[in-house]
């Protein structure tokens, strides 16, 4: 048995009547959608062992209402399209026993098929709010989802999904037809005939038949977990233990969902009213117990709170597990749960700025880089080579040894004896350096830029050549005195 709540009015004191209605009927029955507005479908099948006869059991839902300062006409059917159908053509109370259901349908008036439109759900979003599908164009499922949207938006441009177009219901009074029974009562074959897909649908409306059935709401889900303690704590040591025990039913939770965190939220209410908040971005999603709580401790050992706390929550945002899928063809990679520890053990110790990867950025200032997020690739692995394919030629190997410069980071601090503008001598500090008397230089070669930032640099850069045949490039910043040694190359 199915009931439909159809809101008519409230009383001042109610400000959200549509969330109290809502509130209701989850009480009576866990499963509930919206049909319309302020129109709602809640499946009461099996209450009737609760609450006896099936008018008991809606004069108990009609005062719960009621107590809620809520005007509602409450209609109970055996299907869902005529308990819509008889909750908007009945105010209060209205029971439809399976028996009498087509008699009743019958002399309803034609006009109540346009209270059936159904609003648009999440999943029935336009082509233009999905992502496109990843398919070969020449696949026949792109095919299909194509042919599905296009007559999704045709109906959409009827503006209706359920009901009946002012046209079509100017059709019937031209026919005479006047009430549901008269179009129920019409040969089927004929109203297709005449009708096309719309005929039999409508006709199956009138006489109460569901599309489909009825679908409840799935509330939001999240994965939070909360304790409130009897004393506050201070110290990192009693709040990893808080951690732990709230990491535990937290991963649970994601487990059974096929759920991983893909970002960490830590809460922590103080003794002072105010709430320290952590956000983690993890670099792979995680559903282990040990390591969200690792990962939270220590990021609360890096950013500790400035007093007690008395409450602390812990959630995450959710995101589809990853499925692991081991390669024959390459080495065994360590597993995300302990790169992410690892990479926040570090974040620690060194700072968070100071972890990750290496990237160049696009810039003429020397050596200019910045750190990112530690994140291995996965690309797969090249196909080998098949054994009948041949061995390309190596490269011919270099008659002479070649010259290579060795460059220092850092740069090594010299000193540089000058005549004319020009180096002359040069003396390094470290013992296992050359220096001496300069033969030969060229430069200088000027670098500057970035001078409107923090990292404006502005160098002179020589090529000198020592009288041991050592070639070394000297670069001396413009904005400081002493030189540097920024590369080293022996002749050989």
């Amino acid at each position: 048995m199915v009931g439909c709540l159809r809101l008519t009015g409230w009383t001042d004191v109610v400000d959200a009547p549509e969330a109290a209605l809502l509130d209701v009927a989850q009480q009576y029955s866990p499963r509930v959608t919206w049909a319309g507005p302020r129109t709602l479908l809640a499946d009461l099948q099996g209450l009737e062992r609760l609450f006896g006869d099936p008018r008991t059991l809606g004069e108990s839902l009609r005062g719960s209402l009621a107590d809620r300062g809520l005007q509602v006409h409450v209609a109970l059917a055996p299907t869902c399209t005529t308990a819509r159908l008889v909750a908007a053509a009945r105010a209060g109370l209205s029971i439809v026993p399976p028996a009498e259901q087509a008699a009743m349908l019958a002399a309803l008036p034609i006009d109540l098929l346009k209270t059936l439109t159904t609003p648009p759900s999440a999943n029935d979003a336009t082509p233009s709010d999905r992502p496109p599908a990843r398919f070969y164009r020449t696949s026949p499922v792109s095919d299909i989802l194509r042919a599905r949207r296009r007559a999704r938006t045709a109906m959409d441009d009827r503006g209706t999904l359920d009901g009946i177009t002012p046209e079509r219901l100017e059709t019937f009074r031209r026919w005479g037809l006047r009430t549901l029974g008269d179009l129920a009562a019409l040969p089927a074959a004929d109203l297709a005939a005449r009708l096309g897909p719309d005929g039999p649908r409508l006709q199956a409306l009138a006489r109460g038949e569901d599309a489909g059935p009825l679908v409840p709401l799935v509330p939001e889900e999240r994965f939070e977990t909360t304790l409130a303690l009897e004393w506050p704590i201070d110290g990192l040591e009693p709040l990893s233990f808080v951690l732990g025990r709230l990491a535990d039913p937290l991963a649970a939770h994601l487990d059974r969902r096929g759920r991983a965190a893909s970002v960490l939220h830590v809460d922590l209410r103080l003794v002072t009213r105010e709430v320290w908040q952590r956000r983690l971005e993890l670099p792979s999603p995680i559903k282990d117990a040990r390591t969200l709580r690792t990962l939270a401790l220590l990021d609360l050992e890096s950013h500790p709170p400035p007093a007690a706390v008395d409450a602390v929550t812990l959630r995450v945002d959710p995101t589809p597990a990853p499925t692991l899928q081991h390669s024959l063809l390459e080495r065994a990679r360590p597993a995300p749960e302990k790169v992410s520890t690892l990479v926040a053990r570090l974040s620690a110790l060194m700072g968070e700025r100071r972890v990750g990867s290496p990237v160049l950025l696009d810039s003429h200032r020397p050596d200019a880089f910045q750190m990112t997020g530690f994140a291995p690739s996965s690309a797969p692995p090249s196909a080998p080579m098949p054994p009948s394919a041949p061995m390309p030629p190596s490269p011919p190997l270099p008659l002479s040894p070649q010259a290579s410069l060795r460059r220092f980071r850092p740069h090594v601090v010299a000193a540089v004896t000058a005549e004319d503008g020009r180096p002359t001598r040069l003396r390094v500090s470290r013992p296992d350096l050359p220096g001496g008397r300069v033969e030969t230089s060229a430069g200088p070669w000027r670098s500057a830029g970035e001078w409107w930032t923090t990292t404006a640099w502005d160098h002179d850069e020589w090529d000198v050549a020592l009288d041991d045949g050592t070639i070394c490039r000297l670069s001396r910043d413009r904005r400081d005195c002493p030189s540097r040694s920024a590369g080293i190359r022996r002749r050989a």
